[in-house]
């Protein structure tokens, strides 16, 4: 008897158990259901940058949320200024929390609480003053004569720097305006492009494309975002005038770049489109061909603009100042500096008089004239004797080519010719385009 009652207390037990479980579970069951209703029945949250707009009392605070534009631009403004708040240190930290109250206060006493297109134009004047503290903004000025950028990273950018409303932009052209320097090892002169990009209403992306080697100075107008940018071409290019941290992808054949390489013309038109989507995963909204080396991207720009750009990156730091200064400027500079002087006619004639003596033994005698005349360089192009070591300057190309005498016992000059020719007294032998091939 005993052991049935304790068979009977045990099964007892476990059926309070069982049974208290199943109370727990239904109730458990019955919490998903009402909090499933709860999440139905209450409307999404929607914030501004800076505040939540579920909990805006103010008129002010309800313009902001109420006009998509606005909401954008406070949180550009409050991304903007949390950044170079990080940059400070203690008491220009505390100067421009100080100066920030003011200007939220400004906000009221300049502007009707529900006049949003009063309130963005303050929003515009004080992001612009957070971002030229945060990124070194300077006054753009056109460049009369004109850290390396290297690729990191696959052929794509982020989410968080291209948006869905970014507009993408693609421009460039074979080269741009020809400047007196070199910023690779191709040998050739690099030219300069002047990018001005105007879109206040929506981010901007760029892509910027080239043959020659160059570089891409950028400015943009008040409220204008450019949010990343990949330069591409076959030599090198390089963006200049963009704040430190903006994205940048370089990919060129020089460098095998993860993105591959081309550059903005008519011909290549059908490549642009699969290119963005590859890098921004959108087509491109317009595409312009450089004039000049000139290019404006977004709205039309008015007289009294005002242009920025970051001095971050300046296109001087892309100049590689070790090198020679490229086409007639460097000619000019090696004379300046005694390693080469200005071809005469008698050095043509010596070169033709030489060549004779070394052939005398063949040639047949002439009645009159000279046998010299046989040898003489058929077209001496902006000559030059080469008087000690030199390098040839870069982008002797068309009409910057020369031609150059070297003298003898001067070493063979460094660089590349280009269309140049030389004629060299060591060897008596000529090199380059404008040699005689009979």
């Amino acid at each position: 008897m005993r052991e049935n009652r304790t068979s009977g207390s045990v099964r007892g037990a476990l059926g309070n158990r069982r049974s208290y479980r199943e109370r727990q579970q239904r109730e458990i069951r019955k919490m998903i259901r009402i909090l499933f209703i709860m999440i139905i029945a209450v409307p999404s949250i929607s914030f501004a940058a800076s505040f939540d707009c579920q909990k805006a009392t103010r008129d002010l605070d309800k313009t902001i949320c109420s006009n998509q534009k606005l909401s954008k631009l406070d949180e550009s403004m409050s991304s903007y200024y949390f950044k170079l708040k990080q940059t400070l240190d203690g008491e220009s930290s505390n100067r421009l929390l100080k100066e920030q109250r003011s200007w939220l206060i400004k906000r009221t006493t300049e502007c009707n609480s529900g006049d949003a297109n009063c309130i963005i134009d303050l929003y515009k004047t004080r992001i612009l003053e957070l971002r030229k503290e945060h990124e070194n903004l300077i006054p753009y000025t056109y460049s009369e004569s004109s850290s390396i950028q290297g690729v990191t990273g696959s052929c794509r950018f982020n989410s968080e720097d291209v948006h869905s409303d970014t507009i993408v932009y693609a421009g460039g052209a074979y080269s741009g305006r020809k400047i007196n320097f070199q910023i690779d090892q191709s040998g050739h002169q690099a030219t300069q492009f002047e990018v001005i990009v105007n879109s206040p209403e929506k981010p901007v992306a760029l892509i910027l494309g080239a043959y020659e080697p160059s570089v891409w100075n950028i400015a943009w107008t008040q409220g204008t975002q450019i949010s990343a940018v990949v330069a591409t071409g076959y030599h090198r290019q390089a963006v200049a005038g963009l704040p430190r941290d903006t994205p940048i992808i370089i990919s060129t054949y020089d460098n095998r770049g993860p993105c591959g390489y081309m550059y903005i013309t008519e011909k290549n038109l059908r490549k642009i489109n699969p290119f963005s989507n590859k890098v921004f995963g959108k087509d491109v909204a317009l595409v312009h061909y450089a004039s000049n080396g000139n290019l404006v991207f977004g709205d039309q720009i008015n007289s009294n603009d005002k242009f920025f750009t970051s001095k971050d990156n300046p296109p001087e730091l892309f100049f590689d100042k070790s090198a020679p200064l490229a086409g007639k400027a460097g000619l000019d500079d090696l004379v300046r500096k005694g390693l080469i002087r200005k071809a005469t006619s008698q050095d043509s004639e010596r070169w033709a008089q030489m060549k004779a003596e070394m052939h005398k033994e063949e040639l047949p005698p002439v009645a009159s004239g000279t046998s010299s005349a046989a040898f003489k360089p058929m077209r001496v192009h902006n000559g030059y004797v080469i008087l000690k070591q030199i390098k040839i300057p870069s982008g002797l190309y068309g009409g910057n080519s020369a031609t150059f005498f070297l003298k003898k016992g001067v070493p063979y000059p460094e660089g590349t010719l280009g269309h140049s020719t030389l004629y060299n007294f060591n060897t008596m032998s000529c090199s380059g385009t404008g040699c005689r091939r009979d």
